[in-house]
């Protein structure tokens, strides 16, 4: 089975310590692959094709780099790379795609159990998990996987727990690039992408353990990625989404009254999800168009 993960970094980020982590955790899980052939396209960000070809960054054999000069916001990236794939003709519809991000890892042995999660059952299209500081591959065993529901989706889904079959890859597309860091509403491409996974794959399976290694989540910087989350969730609350759309309402307005989101953008907040339910229904919600009127001079 071929597994091609898709990730970037900015070479001149200063994040070289979680790039060589990430690369090495790549390194460690190929040892264990046995038949299973993995790459890596790698966008290199903030580096000129004369410095990626100098031998100063050495790359394991398995990287297929490609190099830009300046810098891209995170969604436009991984499409820069989607594009290069899909001409190409090297997505294979039974394969797996994943996004890791360079500052995840994965324990020696993780990529191996997936390959196996998806050779065993040809109808699992979408597999996910969840992650944290201190991932366990043990941990596959204790948390078996489950059919997946919508909440699970959007509570635990992101680019770096993803794992998606080539021919949900190829029906989907590219991800949404008004999402996603470098841009005004900064984040939740992810989300957007893997509810878009789920409503054409035929089987999500989620397995709710920690597997993959990235930083913890951190309640104090929620408030930042409230919007974004918020807009994704209305486009997407006619097709499975809505109790988890009004759920985040609810905790837009506890953000609200602990301060840590102020009442200008939970309103912005608000008039944005409500514009964005519409355009995904097609026609005017008059009932949310009255819900958010009073808000529009604040937003």
């Amino acid at each position: 089975m071929n597994i091609v993960l898709i990730s970037t970094t900015d070479m001149k980020g200063g994040r070289a310590d979680l790039r060589s982590r990430m690369l090495q955790s790549l390194v460690e899980s190929q040892v264990t692959l046995n038949n299973d052939r993995m790459a890596l396209e790698f966008l290199l960000q903030n580096c000129s094709s004369e410095h990626a070809n100098s031998g100063e960054t050495p790359l394991p054999s398995f990287v297929r780099p490609v190099s830009m000069e300046g810098r891209v916001p995170l969604s436009s990236a991984r499409n820069i790379l989607l594009r290069r794939l899909a001409g190409n003709g090297a997505i294979p519809p039974d394969g797996i795609v994943a996004f890791p991000d360079d500052d995840c890892w994965y324990p020696p042995g993780f990529l191996t159990h997936v390959a196996e999660l998806f050779s065993r059952d040809p109808s699992l299209d979408f597999w996910f998990c969840r992650y944290s500081s201190r991932p366990s591959v043990a941990s596959f065993a204790a948390g078996a996987a489950v059919i997946a529901r919508t909440k699970d989706v959007v509570r635990n889904a992101s680019s770096n727990t993803i794992f998606l079959r080539g021919r949900v890859v190829n029906a989907i597309g590219e991800f949404d690039e008004e999402l996603g860091v470098g841009t005004p509403l900064g984040g939740a491409e992810d989300l957007d992408y893997a509810l878009r996974a789920r409503r054409v794959a035929r089987k999500v399976a989620f397995c709710n353990a920690s597997l993959v290694g990235h930083r913890d989540k951190q309640p104090e910087i929620r408030a930042r990625y409230y919007m974004s989350s918020l807009v994704v969730l209305a486009r997407h609350a006619r097709t499975g989404a809505s109790k988890s759309f009004l759920r985040s309402i609810a905790v837009g307005l506890y953000l609200t009254l602990r301060r840590e989101l102020s009442i200008r953008k939970f309103a912005e907040a608000l008039t944005r999800a409500f514009e964005s339910y519409k355009r995904a229904r097609g026609e005017v919600l008059r009932p949310f168009h009255k819900l958010t009127a009073p808000f529009d001079k604040l937003a």
